[in-house]
Order: structure tokens, then C-alpha cells, then sequence
């Protein structure tokens, strides 16, 4: 009868410690899930890292946005995208491009021009930022309209009050696929919008005041790349009106984005990588293109890149067939002309 009891107490102390080690392993199991989750990551998106990258959707893009978003600094950010095959461990993006489909029916890409690089209009950080790798359109910057001198298109307000912002946010916006709009985040761009004048050049081709003076912040979902973004520093040029009291202005419109750095991109310089066809045209022919950037050292222009891939302030690719490449008329070059539009994002 004792041995029958002593059993008994054997057997129930067994399944007490079985069931310990059960709860015990569900309490790690449950921890280790909810660290997962914290980080961002979780067993559906690690998944995601098996796949090609150019295979990622834009919701599970929009995903991983989120989880690199959610990093501490620009190095784990970019530690984050690479686990996606987004980007190296430096935060150099990966050749890969996405394809997008526009209403009209033509077909353009985007591919990754920096993670971690824009602020949110909202609040943080947007986890990656992208950049078409054709033209739509083509657009004005600013349409003619007729003042007191007869009709007339300058640059007065910049990006914040330009023709093609409000097309950008009013047109093109809805012949983006409807899965791309829905995960767009809009994000704060920095442009020296208030430059314009001319009241403020102390003296012909030398700008007076400072970045703070110029610079303003405007809230965009669809953008055009400023000239430093692009760029990076833009140089003081004299023979172009770039002196250096403009080079600090530039520089306050953005840092150069990681995918415009890795190809060596600067301002008056022919690249390669930055010459754009027309998304609808099927002959791929080069086109200009607008950036948003004022041209700072008068009033009636913008920056463009030239069909050959050079970054220009104002002196565009027509502009090279005249006898005196210093000079451009109006008409060439003047913010109605209408040219290619290279569209930035963020997720």
C-alpha cells in the first residue's frame, strides 16, 4: 500500500514538472515572439528576406519601411534594409528597380535612393526613399500668365508655389497604381523658395542673408530632386553665376542621396546614369528634365539636367547650341518650357 502511494506521488510530481517545463517553454517562446515583433521584424517578415528583392510588392515593401523606420540611427537602418537585399551594410542601394504601371498605360520604374533619409511630415523618419529612373509628362515648372509687361514665367516662390507642384499633387498623383498611392508617405522637403526677386542680391550674382533666410519647408507626397540632393555640394561657378555666397543655400535643400553618390553624380557634370527617356516614348529618346532647385542668381529659372546628363542651373541642353554657352534666351530655357519630370517618394 505504501509502495502503491509512493507511486502515485511520483507520478504527480512528474507531471507537475512537466508542466512547469511546458509553461516555461511557452514563456520563452512568447518573449522571444514579442522581441521579434518589437524589432520590427516577426516570422512574416523575415520571410520576406528569402525572396528576390525586386520581387517585394508595395505593401511589403511599405513593410519593411516601417521596420527600418523604426531604427535608432542612419547605420542600423541601413543594417535593417540590408537583411531585405535593399541595400548593402553601408546603405549603398542594390541594383534593383520596381516596375510601375502609369493610368495612361505606360510603363516606368523606381528604384531605391536612400533609406532613412527623409523626415515624415508627420513625425519621423521615413524608412526608404525612391526615385523614378524615367521622365512622365513632360511639364512646366511655372505656365505663362500675363502681367503688367505682357505675358511672363518666372520662378517667384519656387517648388512651394510652382505650377508643377500642384499638378505633381493634383494630376499625376492619381495615374500612380492605386497600391503605390495607398502607401506613399508624405515627407518635408527643404527648397529656397523665398529667393526670387532679385531684391535680394547685394550685388549682381552675389545673394544676400543666409539659408534661414531663404529656405522654407513644404509638405509633399510627389517631389522633384533638388540640386544638392542629386548633387551633393554644388560648387561656386562664376562663369555660370554661382558664387559662394549660394553654395550654403544649395547645400540647406538636402543631403545627396546614397544612390546619387555611389555613381559619382555632380553639378555641370555629364553621368550617365542620369540621362532619362519618356516613360510613353517607345523610340527612348534622351530628354531634359526638372529638378526643383531655383536657379539662385535670377529670377526666371530653374535647375534642369541636360539630355546628356548634366545638372544645370538654368543653362539647359538647348541652351549649349548658341554661340555663347554663358548665355541662354528666355525662351529656352524659361520655367513654361515644358520638359520630363523625374518623380521622388517615400514609404
Amino acid at each position: 500500500m505504501v509502495h502503491v502511494r509512493a507511486k502515485a506521488s511520483l507520478l504527480r510530481d512528474r507531471r507537475w514538472l512537466v508542466g512547469v517545463c511546458a509553461a516555461a517553454l511557452l514563456m520563452v517562446a512568447g518573449a522571444f515572439m514579442l522581441t521579434r515583433c518589437a524589432s520590427g521584424g516577426g516570422a512574416v517578415m523575415q520571410s520576406k528576406a528569402r525572396k528576390d528583392a525586386q520581387a517585394y510588392g508595395w505593401d511589403e515593401l511599405s513593410a519593411i519601411a516601417g521596420e527600418v523606420a523604426r531604427c535608432s540611427s542612419t547605420s542600423a537602418a541601413a543594417r535593417c534594409a540590408c537583411r531585405y537585399g535593399l541595400c548593402d551594410a553601408s546603405g549603398t542601394p542594390s541594383d534593383v528597380s520596381w516596375e510601375l504601371t502609369l493610368a495612361d498605360g505606360s510603363c516606368a520604374h523606381a528604384r531605391l535612393a536612400g533609406v532613412w533619409c527623409d523626415e515624415r511630415s508627420d513625425g519621423g523618419k521615413a524608412g526608404l526613399t525612391f526615385v523614378l529612373t524615367e521622365a512622365v509628362g513632360p511639364h512646366a515648372m511655372n505656365h505663362r500668365f500675363e502681367d503688367a509687361e505682357g505675358e511672363h514665367a518666372d520662378s517667384t516662390g519656387g517648388w512651394e508655389a510652382c505650377d508643377m507642384r500642384a499638378w505633381l499633387e493634383n494630376d499625376l498623383w492619381y495615374e500612380l497604381p492605386s497600391d503605390l498611392r495607398a502607401v506613399i508617405v508624405p515627407v518635408q522637403k527643404r527648397t529656397a523658395n523665398r529667393v526670387g526677386t532679385n531684391d535680394e542680391l547685394e550685388r549682381p550674382g552675389t545673394l544676400a542673408g543666409s539659408a534661414a533666410d531663404w529656405v522654407s519647408e513644404t509638405s509633399d507626397r510627389l517631389w522633384l530632386l533638388s540640386a544638392s540632393e542629386l548633387c551633393g555640394e554644388v560648387p561656386a561657378r562664376e562663369d555660370l553665376g554661382v558664387d559662394v555666397s549660394m553654395t550654403p543655400i544649395y547645400a540647406a535643400e538636402g543631403a545627396q542621396y546614397p544612390l546619387f553618390a555611389q555613381a559619382g553624380c555632380a553639378a555641370f557634370e555629364p553621368q550617365e546614369s542620369l540621362v532619362r527617356t519618356q516613360a510613353q516614348d517607345e523610340d527612348a529618346r534622351p530628354v531634359t528634365w526638372w529638378l526643383r532647385s531655383k536657379t539662385l542668381e535670377f529670377d526666371e529659372g530653374f535647375w534642369l539636367v541636360g539630355t546628356d546628363g548634366t545638372p544645370l542651373n538654368g543653362f539647359g541642353e538647348d541652351a549649349r547650341v548658341v554661340e555663347d554657352a554663358s548665355y541662354a534666351p528666355r525662351e529656352l530655357w524659361g520655367p513654361d518650357h515644358s520638359r520630363g519630370v523625374v518623380v521622388g517618394f517615400c514609404l
